[in-house]
C-alpha cells in the first residue's frame, strides 16, 4: 500500500512538473515551437536537400531525399531562449520587422545573440543565432542562419569552429538548400 501511494505521488509530481514546463510563459520568441512546427511540416512533405559540407579544406556536395529533420535542425532548437535560467539574461531590441536578443554583459550562456527578421505577416523571414561554448575540454563558436519564404525553410547554414584542448582548430560549414521533389 505504501509503495502504491509513493508511486502515485511520484506520478502526480512528474505530471505537475510537465504541466509547469508546458505552461511556462514565453519571455522571448518561441524559436523551439517554431522550429518544431517546421520539422513537422518538412517531415510530412517530400523535399530534396542540396547539402554542402566543408570541414577544414575538404568539401562535399550531396543531394538527400530522406533527412532526419530533428537532428538536422537540433542546433536551432538549442538556440531557443525560453529556458528558466535564461529569463533575465538578454537585452531585447525590437522594431516592426526585427527582434534582436543580445546576451547581457557578465552572463555566461551558450546563446550570445538571436536575431529574427519578420515579413509583413509577422512570420520569420530570417533567423540568425550565435552560440559559443568554452570549457576545460574544448571551445567552439557556431553561427546559425535560416532563410524562410512563405513561412517555410528554404535555406539553412551552420558554420563555425571547434578546438579541443589537445588539438588544432577545426573549421566547418554545413549548408542546406531545400527544394520540392
Amino acid at each position: 500500500m505504501r509503495l502504491l501511494l509513493l508511486f502515485s505521488l511520484m506520478i502526480l509530481t512528474i505530471s505537475c512538473q510537465n504541466q509547469q514546463s508546458e505552461n511556462q510563459v514565453k519571455v522571448y520568441y518561441d524559436l523551439n515551437g517554431f522550429i518544431k512546427s517546421q520539422i513537422q511540416e518538412l517531415t510530412k512533405i517530400e523535399v530534396k536537400v542540396q547539402k554542402r559540407v566543408l570541414l577544414d579544406d575538404k568539401k562535399e556536395e550531396i543531394k538527400i531525399d530522406k533527412i532526419d529533420w530533428d537532428k538536422e535542425l537540433e542546433l536551432f532548437i538549442q538556440a531557443d531562449l525560453n529556458k528558466q535560467a535564461y529569463q533575465l539574461s538578454y537585452d531585447k531590441i525590437e522594431n516592426d520587422s526585427l527582434v534582436v536578443y543580445q546576451l547581457k554583459n557578465g552572463e555566461k550562456l551558450p546563446v550570445s545573440r538571436l536575431e529574427i527578421l519578420f515579413d509583413d505577416k509577422k512570420n520569420p523571414r530570417r533567423i540568425e543565432a550565435r552560440l559559443n561554448t568554452k570549457n576545460y575540454l574544448y571551445e567552439s563558436s557556431k553561427t546559425l542562419k535560416m532563410v524562410l519564404e512563405n513561412n517555410r525553410i528554404q535555406n539553412y547554414k551552420i558554420e563555425g569552429w571547434q578546438e579541443l584542448f589537445i588539438g588544432s582548430k577545426k573549421i566547418f560549414s554545413i549548408e542546406g538548400n531545400i527544394t520540392s521533389k
